[in-house]
């Protein structure tokens, strides 16, 4: 297994970052967890439970963890959830809908098993819809729902701070997304209304860091600008080349594989490997679905 430990905003916040070292993998997939005046932001992938036991044992008087919260019931963000709540004793909180999921678990396909760990143990959460604040009172995160990526997402925002806790809610590239056949249904229109809503609320905080899962810090707002633009042009495009190729006499598989074609080349490895869970089809399907004035 891969561990990496970083501290960011002069050791205030620490990332935990895992990974597994599966040989049948080409690069290891990183997520994060972060822990801020004894808040825990997510809890990592199942497989990396023991790693994270380990972390929270080696945990001085100062940092230790006092609360967790749960953005979304992805095995990789909620995997530790269980063990931390039964043998440390260390409270869960969640939305609503995420706390009803995690109380059920998950067993997802072979090829997320392979990079995450078997299976998501239900685990028991605390339903919290208020501000939470941190161990020594020193900061106070507002709950912001972010749908899209999964309907329960919710991030993490200190406001004094400029800190933004998003996980999955904003990605380095879209390519692909799930769908399909897969238990994870993303939906491209309401990642760019969470992005936008994002936006519209960090006005006025011209020195935002947004803290991503396994993908590092993304810096100020003007990221979030273009995030929209890269979905809008992919928007715009994908419905330009849907009507030229209606009129050309495409349709079905066919009128998509062209369009991935136009805009990608070819499908992904990765979609092939997932039986096209996730994929590029996914994402031209969810453009095409997603209507708006002047397209």
């Amino acid at each position: 297994m891969v561990v990496h430990i970083t501290y960011h905003c002069n050791n205030e916040i620490l990332e935990w970052q895992w990974a597994s070292d599966n040989d049948l993998m080409p690069y290891p997939y990183f997520t994060s967890c972060y822990l801020v005046d004894g808040l825990l932001i997510d809890t990592g992938a199942p497989g990396g439970e023991n790693d994270l036991k380990k972390f929270v044992n080696s945990l001085n008087s100062n940092q230790m963890i006092d609360k967790c919260f749960i953005t979304h019931t992805h095995e990789d963000h909620a995997g530790g959830a269980s063990m931390l709540n039964t043998e440390f004793g260390i409270p869960i909180y969640a939305s609503e809908k995420a706390v009803d999921l995690l109380k059920k678990g998950n067993i997802y396909p072979k090829y997320r098993q392979m990079v995450w760990g078997q299976k998501l143990l239900p685990a028991r959460a605390i339903v919290i819809d208020k501000p939470i604040i941190t161990k020594s009172k020193k900061y106070k995160f507002r709950l912001f729902p972010m749908k899209g990526h999964a309907p329960e997402l919710v991030a993490l925002i200190e406001k004094d701070q400029q800190w933004v806790f998003v996980a999955d809610a904003v990605q380095p590239k879209y390519k692909m997304i799930f769908g399909k056949n897969s238990d994870i249904q993303e939906d491209i229109s309401l990642i760019y209304q969470s992005l936008s809503k994002l936006y519209e609320f960090t006005e006025n905080m011209n020195d935002l860091l947004i803290f991503s899962a396994g993908n590092g810090i993304l810096q100020g707002r003007e990221i979030l600008i273009k995030k929209m633009e890269e979905i809008e042009n992919l928007h715009i495009k994908t419905h330009e080349y849907h009507r030229k190729l209606l009129k050309e006499g495409y349709s079905g598989k066919k009128l998509i594989r062209k369009i991935i074609k136009n805009l990608f080349g070819k499908e992904s490895i990765i979609g092939q490997l997932t039986q096209g869970d996730l994929s590029r089809e996914n994402l031209i399907v969810s453009l095409l679905k997603w209507e708006k004035k002047g397209i």
